[in-house]
């Protein structure tokens, strides 16, 4: 990829412009290249293929045709690569289209958030247990706050990311995310405690088991607070 000392993207940009124009040669290169590497990033994210199609279709209308104010593409600069540029677009899409879908990817938030191991015959004894209520837990979360979740911890999105994609500032992602792990703390410990049925004389040393146990499961959540 051609960079210019000025930190700008040369032929990616001059590939934008061609876009913007129309240039069918532009058009078909969108087409062999950028297409199946959106696809690839959200099947991997775990978004279904109905899902897929529709963040392409309107990719190509937002980016390509546009609207009164012409194609988006036209607004591209050359200070990030262009495949970037479009995967962020179809990411901050795909997670628009959540508002009324399923999260998809749970199972793959709880083996990550649970796969720790557990020292201790009592400890193990809580493990499924533990596991239970945190898949719970996390179905009770609203879609944005699970998305959030699996962006930085299945994804290893950084905050900043993050903010490019629901398009918001990063203070304001910084603090959705907080609050969906501290939610999804609060969940897990009320649903193990119920599945549990202990007596209170157990009571508190299991719950200071739990809450350990989620501050460990959901400690790489809170890196991304920090500047």
């Amino acid at each position: 990829m051609d960079q210019a000392g000025d930190g700008l993207h040369t032929e990616d940009l001059a590939w934008a412009r061609s876009l913007a124009a129309g240039a069918q040669a532009a058009l078909d290169r969108y087409e062999r290249e950028l297409v199946p590497l959106v696809a690839a990033q959200l099947r991997r994210r775990g978004y279904a293929g109905d899902v897929i199609v529709e963040v392409q279709q309107v990719l190509r209308v937002r980016l390509l045709v546009g609207d009164g104010e012409g194609p988006a593409i036209a607004r591209y600069e050359g200070r990030a690569a262009l495949r970037s540029w479009v995967l962020i677009a179809a990411l901050r899409e795909a997670a628009r289209q959540l508002s009324s879908r399923e999260v998809p990817g749970d199972d793959a938030l709880v083996e990550l958030a649970t796969r720790a191991d557990l020292d201790g015959a009592d400890k193990q004894r809580y493990a499924q247990i533990f596991k239970d209520a945190f898949r719970a837990a996390i179905k009770t979360l609203a879609p944005r706050d699970r998305l959030l979740l699996r962006m930085h911890l299945i994804d290893a999105l950084t905050i900043d990311q993050i903010a490019a994609v629901q398009g918001v500032h990063r203070a304001t992602a910084a603090r959705w995310l907080e609050r969906a792990r501290e939610t999804l703390s609060r969940a897990t410990r009320k649903d193990f405690m119920a599945r549990l049925g202990t007596d209170p004389f157990e009571a508190d040393e299991i719950l200071r088991w739990v809450q350990s146990r989620i501050e460990l499961s959901l400690g790489a959540l809170a890196t991304p607070v920090a500047t």
